[in-house]
């Protein structure tokens, strides 16, 4: 406090004023020395890395640790120690061994549960020698006789949809339209797209189908701009566009800005085909979270995790989950002002928008309109397609609410420059020069044939009728939830404006919503089990249409049920969510779900 100073020949004492500590020294002065020492090996750590590997690898570790942060104040100080200590525990020998042993008991048990579940499904006659075939057979089968057998299997699957009862899957259900679809698709089983100079129709109808699908997502094409315009190609569903999306933007991010460790920003609520892509094509995935209530994400929160290495932000329209409509506006205005692309995920509900937002201008869904309130707004379909300049890619499933056969799908972009990046060339191949647009080399094009012959008969009246019955059944559940006469104990997740209706419960130790998921699987209804946070959905069709008031009464029973009798519901998949939410590290789960896809092949 005090130094000596001599002038002159003579001492004095004079007052050195010590600054008051700062808010981060008062913080830093209440660690435990353990926790200090950690910060101070993270501090060094960071500085080595910022000077092995420059601004980028320091601004994408800061990135990590502000997520690291934030999932461990939503997770708590114990939940997210038990998660290292069971993340170290993982590398010692003597407790990996263990683990291990443990999760391939858990696997092999929960395996053999699902295979026996879904082999209950099959008539005894399905089981006998007869008709398993595990080997070529020696000699020729009669081919009557394998049709018989074939018309008879689908007769018994479609038993277990044709009620109306599944969510999603199975989208328009008329059994005359799916014979229709299966007549073109047979007049072109042979027909291959990669040979257009032996299947110039295929080639003509595949051509057809991205352009109508331009013009549904108001996009402008070569027709319209000397630039070309937008364009797109077939897929064979929803993950193979978003992955074409993905390899396409960093392909072009990689040669026109040099980046080699490129990023995706999306919410989380967007679909896992985007964390596949990342996996497949070496990128990183950023996830920001979503409001809890409303179950949108904040435009900022993204700005932030944006990065130089950014190539790519995602938003859905609307999301698999909750189906809520990302602010798809404001994404790809960003996305737009930083200078990198930007992908509207539309592939659940992308068929179905365009025609909402017609029956909503024409006025034939005011009566089924919510009414704004300080809570929820009308029902306004934001945009989210080609009218939006940010928007670069853009993808949409023809095979749900296009009512194609399943595989197929559309992937646009804004530019052909952008489409060229997704495809694949090899100009030194011995087999020839090589290209091919997709994934996939030799595709179905009956597929594509009877996609094209779907989308020509049905017509936008076709659709707007279809549309209108989906819409009004999905919107009378909505508000049959959360309305006045609402259902105790639930409540639905932001305002959905699509098809998809997720709901959760509001004291989850009261009422376990996978239960309700299990008491209504009772009565016949396949929902869709969620997480984070905990809920069901169903995704209605066409085969929904008026089934909405036996929906609701049997979720309120269902509910009543569930609180009435909480340990009949424990078991199922209340038990698998309630493992995966119990465990610190949920990466231990990983074994089981590869068990599972096992299963699916098992002879």
């Amino acid at each position: 406090r005090f130094a000596c100073n001599t002038t002159m020949g003579t001492a004095r004492s004079i007052p050195i004023p010590i600054p008051k500590p700062s808010h981060l020294q008062n913080r830093l002065s209440t660690l435990p020395p353990t926790h200090l020492i950690a910060l101070t090996s993270l501090t060094t750590a960071l500085v080595l890395l910022s000077l092995q590997q420059g601004p980028s690898g320091l601004s994408s570790l800061s990135q990590s640790l502000r997520q690291w942060i934030r999932w461990s104040r939503r997770l708590g100080p114990s939940s997210a120690l038990r998660y290292y200590g069971l993340r170290i525990a993982k590398c010692l020998p003597w407790t990996k061994r263990r683990i291990r042993n443990e999760l391939d008991e858990k696997r092999d048990a929960m395996v053999r549960d699902a295979e026996a579940e879904w082999n209950e499904l099959l008539d005894d006659a399905a089981k006998t020698e007869a008709q398993t075939h595990l080997f070529l057979p020696k000699r020729t089968s009669d081919r009557d006789g394998i049709l018989t057998l074939l018309t008879e299997w689908s007769r018994k699957e479609r038993e277990l949809w044709e009620g109306g009862r599944a969510s999603g899957a199975i989208y328009h259900g008329n059994e005359k339209f799916h014979e229709f679809l299966g007549k073109a698709y047979g007049l072109f089983s042979v027909a291959n797209p990669l040979h257009p100079d032996l299947f110039p129709y295929v080639r003509k109808t595949e051509g057809e189908v991205v352009a109508m699908m331009i013009h549904l997502f108001r996009g402008r094409t070569s027709r319209d701009d000397d630039d070309g315009g937008c364009c797109g190609t077939l897929t064979s569903g929803g993950t193979e566009s978003i992955l074409l999306a993905c390899k396409a933007h960093r392909d072009r991010a990689r040669d026109l800005r040099g980046i080699v460790s490129p990023e995706i920003v999306a919410p989380t609520t967007v679909h896992a085909a985007f964390q596949k892509a990342a996996h497949y094509f070496g990128m990183r995935l950023i996830l920001v979270d979503v409001d809890e209530r409303t179950g949108l994400v904040d435009v900022d929160d993204v700005r932030r995790n944006m990065t130089r290495n950014t190539v790519l932000v995602a938003g859905s329209a609307p999301n698999f989950p909750h189906g809520i409509i990302d602010p798809i506006r404001e994404l790809s205005e960003l996305a737009r002002e930083r200078g990198v692309g930007f992908h509207s995920d539309c592939c659940l509900g992308g068929m179905i928008l365009p025609f909402v937002e017609r029956l909503q201008a024409d006025g034939r869904l005011d009566d089924v309109a919510s009414r704004p309130d300080d809570d929820v707004d009308v029902d306004v379909i934001p945009p989210y397609d080609f009218r939006l300049p940010g928007v670069t890619s853009l993808s949409a499933d023809m095979h749900k609410y296009g009512y194609a056969p399943k595989g197929a799908s559309c992937v646009m972009y804004s530019s052909e420059e952008l489409r060229r990046y997704q495809y694949f060339v090899s100009i030194d191949w011995t087999g020839g020069i090589y290209a091919s647009p997709t994934l996939a080399g030799s595709r179905p094009g009956g597929i594509s044939v009877a996609t094209w012959a779907g989308m020509v008969h049905l017509g936008e009246e076709g659709y707007l009728e279809l549309t209108e019955g989906i819409i009004r059944t999905t919107r009378a559940i909505r508000e049959g939830i959360r309305g006045e006469n609402g259902i105790d104990g639930l409540e639905v997740i932001g305002n959905p404006l699509s098809s998809v209706v997720a709901f959760r419960s509001t004291s989850p130790k009261e009422v376990n919503i996978y239960g309700v998921g299990q008491a209504m699987a009772k009565n016949g209804w396949n929902l869709n089990s969620l997480q984070y946070p905990s809920c069901l959905h169903i995704c209605c069709t066409n085969l929904h249409c008026g089934k909405e008031t036996a929906f609701l009464t049997d979720l309120r029973s269902a509910v009543e049920e569930v609180r009435a009798h909480p340990e009949k519901y424990a078991g199922g998949s209340a038990a698998v969510y309630g493992m995966a939410h119990s465990i610190p590290d949920a990466t231990l789960l990983e074994p089981i779900a590869r068990g599972f896809v096992d299963a699916l092949f098992s002879g």
